[in-house]
């Protein structure tokens, strides 16, 4: 995540009352052994694909990659493993964002998001003999509204290592990417775990809580120091009405990753709903403080204003949005659209021109080390002003 995000992170670690957080004494064991959900949500009582058929190859995918694997240089096996994929049609793909597949189905199927397109090229790149990992990438927030739920958006690409130092970044959302974003490489533990959450999250959303459970405990146990899966199971926990498992399994979202904004902010409605006032308000009063030094929650606001044509509101937004973060080129088009409907030319002109510049430098940046590939674009719908609780973790292309 870029540098004024990383800024907002800390809030919550520095945001304790002097009572301290309640710490639940719920166990973790407990927590994952489905015993307080009833016979479905034990474990084995809902089958889970094991990772190993997730990533398998078939025949017919090994014979696509054979060919390339005798070529010498790593950004020339790069190119041709890319350029075979674009011949096969794997980059005109029906997008989907809440659509995980494993790495099989997205190949025959040609469909699923950031994730299952990552998966199966790190897989074929590993078979043609480069050296490929996943990395995950913090793009500012983004959400989409399901009914009671509100699902945060991530993204993950590929980085391919080569013998000459120079590191290759296979992202399949090109359009969108900017070299600022904070990228850190992960192991194949932790893109399973991401795997898992995003079934898991899918089942959620379809109110499939067993199937849910069962995919989001398989998370967990492949790497359990993950905000994502516990915050996730957290949702679950409360969609069924345990708001003391809920409150426990956001506590472990905390411990894995301290001052997570979603495990933060869904337990102001576990307090509320265990009657405990004064933590609620506590923890209501960081998701204000969070938000007020958020640029994206601001943009949020002006996006919403501009289109019921608030338009001095939306300006003040996206006034407060570009104090906060003067580099995002989202803010100047927006304000730009914002002063052109006001009938202010000129300024529009120029928050247009801001926006270019920004990216061009946008641009020369990614120069450096990117391989663009692209498919259909699946953004989702602008942000609304402020995300309800409870928030869900989806790992798809914003």
């Amino acid at each position: 995540m870029r540098a004024s995000l990383l800024a907002i992170g800390v809030v919550f670690l520095a945001a304790c009352t002097a009572s301290g957080p309640h710490r639940s004494e719920i166990a973790a064991a407990d927590l994952l052994s489905g015993d307080t959900l009833g016979p479905s949500f034990a474990a084995g009582a809902t089958p889970v694909i094991p990772l190993e058929d997730a990533r398998a190859l078939d025949d017919e995918m090994l014979a696509f990659a054979r060919g390339i694997d005798d070529v010498a240089d790593e950004s020339a096996q790069a190119g041709l493993l890319l350029d075979a994929m674009k011949r096969q049609g794997l980059f005109a793909l029906d997008y989907n964002d809440t659509s995980t597949h494993t790495v099989s189905e997205t190949f025959h199927e040609r469909r699923g998001n950031c994730l299952s397109f990552t998966m199966l090229f790190v897989e074929l790149a590993r078979a043609v003999g480069l050296r490929v990992h996943f990395q995950l990438v913090d793009v500012p927030p983004r959400w989409s509204h399901d009914r009671d739920l509100v699902v945060i958006a991530n993204h993950v690409n590929a980085i391919i290592e080569s013998r000459f130092g120079k590191e290759l970044v296979v992202d399949f959302n090109a359009a969108d990417f900017h070299g600022d974003y904070r990228m850190r490489r992960i192991g194949d533990d932790y893109a399973a775990a991401l795997y898992y959450t995003n079934l898991g999250a899918e089942a959620l959303l379809r109110r499939d809580f067993a199937s849910s459970f069962a995919l989001l405990r398989e998370a967990v146990q492949h790497h359990a120091d993950i905000a994502a899966p516990w915050v996730n199971l957290g949702v679950l926990f409360g969609k069924l009405g345990r708001f003391d498992y809920a409150e426990a399994a956001y506590m472990r979202a905390l411990d894995a990753e301290p001052g997570d904004r979603s495990a933060v902010t869904n337990l102001v409605g576990v307090y509320t709903a265990l009657g405990d006032t004064a933590r609620a308000e506590e923890y209501r009063e960081r998701v204000r403080h969070y938000r007020d030094l958020n640029p994206y929650y601001h943009y949020a606001r002006a996006q919403t204003a501009f289109a019921e044509m608030r338009l001095e509101d939306a300006l003040g937004e996206l006034r407060h949005a570009i104090r906060l973060k003067n580099d995002d080129r989202e803010f100047y088009a927006l304000q730009g659209e914002t002063l052109e409907a006001l009938g202010r030319d000129a300024d529009a002109a120029k928050s247009f021109a801001r926006a270019r510049a920004v990216t061009r430098q946008d641009a020369l940046v990614r120069e450096s080390a990117l391989l663009r590939t692209s498919t259909t674009s699946g953004r989702l719908p602008p942000s609304p002003a402020a995300a309800p609780e409870p928030s869900l973790y989806l790992l798809t292309q914003p």
